[in-house]
Order: structure tokens, then C-alpha cells, then sequence
């Protein structure tokens, strides 16, 4: 736009200035014109029309955009970035934005299971700049191209999701973004786009479908939580078993023992003479008799009884 507004006033400068000179130079010769005043206003009615012609045929293609250039209507040739000139009389420059473009739809489809579903879409593109002529020529502008990217992007969605049961999209809706992209990319070579990024924001069921997730969700993590108890049960009686094991190990291994004393204390026994054995016995019982006599006694008890006391006896005796 500046350089526009210098051009213009430049031009106007200098076609303002060479009338009044003209005029000037023609009142001083009495009013005849000069060679001189006529190149003036020669000069003076150039300008003029280069006023009208190029200020308005000057223009500018800004980054990130792509012109095309249509000579009475038609699309003829594409312009890059930068500051251009075309007959603004004939010429015409519609601009399109190259960079990424965004279409966000909401669509309702249908499971294979026939199970409503609501789905968000977000779908990212560029224009292809070598097909701008054929885009316009075709379709006009980005808003009739859009409406038609729209209709197929959603058809195909669509495709997508009556291919899978419910419950299938639920397990699997993170992979269901490049599922539609694969779908829908291969489709685009008659809108002249490059389809970018896909992706599924949000897909929603009914509320009938909805609590039957949500159930389901709640059931499995019940299951869950009792295959952990299962699971924690088995290891505590793992646990309790290997203790037991032990301790039952720990009695065996004693009970060994005893038995192994035992029978060395019965081989000794049996290598003892029958007077040592008397003796022995005689002297075990002395020493836990606590010296009250029972009331029943049988023969042998009476001579341990009676041989102890006479012990006893000639022990104090000796003693005094």
C-alpha cells in the first residue's frame, strides 16, 4: 500500500505541475500555445493516465500466500510472494493462503453393531500451490472447496466407524485418528490438498450405551481387584506354608535327635554290669524320693525303702 500512495502522488505531483506550467507558459505568449506548453500538457495528461493505470495495477503477494492471476475472468498464471504488476483493467489477483488450514466438523454415524455415535473431527490441509489455477477454475474459492472437503472427509469417517462394533471403538479410539486418515488421504487428489493431521477429538454414544461401558468398565476392575486378592491370598498361604515347613523340619530334626540319644543311652545301658544298674537305679530313686512314704508298697519298694534308711542311718552315725 505505500509504495501505491508514493507512486499516486508522485504522478500526481508531476501532472499538476506540468498543467499549471503549461498554462502558465501559454498566458504569457498572450494565449498561444508553445511547443513547450504543448509538451507540458503532453507530459501533464500522461501522468494523468499512468494515475489511473499504475497505482491500481501495482500490488503485493505477502509470505505464506500464492496468487493467481485471471485476465477477464480466467485464471492464467500464479504469482509468489513479492510486489507485482498487472493491467488492473483486464487483470485480477485473487490471493490464497498456503499455510496450514483447519476444518473442524461434527458428524453422526453409525457402528456396525448400529450403536449412534457422535463424533468430533479435526482436520488440518495446504493447498497444493502448483494446482491454484485448477482450484479456482474448478470451485471458485476456498469456501466451495472447503464445503466439499467436508462432505467427503465425513463420508469417510463415517466408513470407518460402520466397519467396528461399539465396543470395538471404544478399546481401540486411539488408533482411530489414523484409521480416518488413511481413509480419507488417498481421496484427495481431486480437491488439490495435502491432508496434514487427523484427529478425533471426541466421540460420544448414547446414554443407554454409555452406562453399558461404564458398567462393564466397573465389572473389570472388580476383577481385577479380585484376581490382586487371589493373587495376595495365594502368596500369604505360600508364605504360611513354607513357614510350616520349616517348623514341622525344626520338630522332625529334634525328634531325630532324641531318638538318636535315646538309643545311645540304651546301648549304654545294656553295656552295664546288673550290679552297676542296681546301684544306678537305687540312687535315682533316692533322689526323688522326698522322704514321705506311700501308702501301698510292693516288695521292692519296701528293701529300697528300708536299705536307704539303713544308709542313712550308719552315714549319721559314723559322722557323730
Amino acid at each position: 500500500m505505500g509504495i501505491k500512495v508514493l507512486i499516486a502522488g508522485v504522478l500526481l505531483v508531476l501532472s499538476i505541475g506540468g498543467y499549471v506550467l503549461a498554462l502558465t507558459i501559454t498566458q504569457r505568449n498572450a494565449g498561444h500555445k508553445s511547443g513547450l506548453s504543448r509538451f507540458l500538457f503532453a507530459a501533464a495528461t500522461i501522468f494523468l493516465l499512468l494515475l489511473v493505470i499504475v497505482p491500481g495495477s501495482i500490488f503485493s503477494i505477502s509470505t505464506g500466500e500464492v496468487g493467481v492471476v485471471k485476465v477477464f475472468g480466467e485464471a492464467k498464471s500464479i504469482v509468489s510472494p513479492g510486489i507485482h504488476f498487472e493491467f488492473w483493467i483486464s487483470n485480477t489477483v485473487e490471493r490464497y493462503d498456503i499455510k496450514t488450514r483447519q476444518i473442524n466438523l461434527t458428524f453422526e454415524a453409525y457402528s456396525k453393531d448400529a450403536q449412534t455415535i457422535t463424533g468430533i473431527l479435526a482436520v488440518q490441509y495446504q493447498l497444493m500451490p502448483d494446482k491454484l489455477i485448477e482450484i479456482n477454475s474448478q470451485y471458485g474459492s476456498i469456501n466451495a472447496l472447503e464445503e466439499k472437503l467436508r462432505a467427503n472427509i465425513i463420508e469417510r469417517a463415517k466408513s470407518v466407524f460402520s466397519d467396528k462394533g461399539a465396543m470395538v471403538i471404544v478399546e481401540g479410539r486411539s488408533s482411530l485418528s489414523g484409521e480416518i486418515e488413511q481413509r480419507i488421504a488417498p481421496m484427495m487428489a481431486p480437491y488439490y490438498v495435502t491432508i496434514t493431521t487427523v484427529a478425533l477429538e471426541d466421540i460420544a454414544f448414547n446414554e443407554a450405551f454409555e452406562s453399558a461401558v461404564e458398567q462393564k468398565m466397573v465389572a473389570e476392575q472388580e476383577k481385577l481387584r479380585a484376581e490382586y486378592d487371589k493373587e495376595k491370598a495365594i502368596i500369604k498361604a505360600e508364605e504360611s506354608l513354607a513357614v510350616a515347613e520349616r517348623e514341622a523340619k525344626a520338630v522332625i530334626e529334634k525328634a531325630q535327635g532324641d531318638a538318636e540319644a535315646l538309643l545311645i543311652m540304651q546301648e549304654a545301658w545294656s553295656s552295664l554290669t546288673p550290679e552297676v544298674k542296681e546301684a544306678m537305679l537305687t540312687e535315682m530313686f533316692y533322689a526323688k524320693w522326698n522322704g514321705v512314704l506311700p501308702e501301698v508298697m510292693a516288695g521292692d519298694s519296701i528293701d529300697l525303702i528300708l536299705n536307704g534308711l539303713s544308709r542313712s542311718s550308719s552315714s549319721s552315725e559314723a559322722t557323730g
